[in-house]
């Protein structure tokens, strides 16, 4: 089983994508800011990450440097759901592999997910 890290400050919509995740037989892990999820993301197999952008302290620009500067972690593909505008997170090159504008439809991050993991099975490590 595949295991999704939501990264989520807002309750309601981590409950949201988590549920929705479980219901395409996913395990989820969730947390709400930027030490719990490094925690998670160092110590745990996770297979992908879906961050929102504005986190509480440090926000989840920071996550995607963390896992992308990390060898043993670069490969871990990165959604980030943002109610910014993807035009300032395209123009500072992301390393994210998807950016999902808020709101979003539930089937469309769903679809990424199932999308980036399948990519993630062809591509060498």
């Amino acid at each position: 089983m595949k295991t999704v890290l939501v990264i989520e400050d807002e309750d309601f919509i981590s409950s949201l994508i988590a549920r929705a995740l479980k219901k395409e037989g996913y395990s989820v892990i969730v947390t709400s800011d930027f030490a719990s999820s490094i925690k998670v993301i160092d110590g745990s197999a996770v297979d992908i990450v879906v961050s929102d952008v504005m986190l509480p302290f440090t926000g989840g620009m920071e996550i995607v440097e963390h896992i992308k500067s990390n060898e043993r972690l670069k490969h871990i593909p990165i959604i980030l759901v943002t109610g910014m505008d993807k035009d300032i997170l395209y123009s500072s090159k992301v390393k994210a592999e998807a950016i999902l504008s808020k709101p979003f439809d539930m089937g469309q991050l769903v679809a990424l997910v199932n999308s980036n993991l399948a990519k993630q099975l062809t591509q060498p490590r």
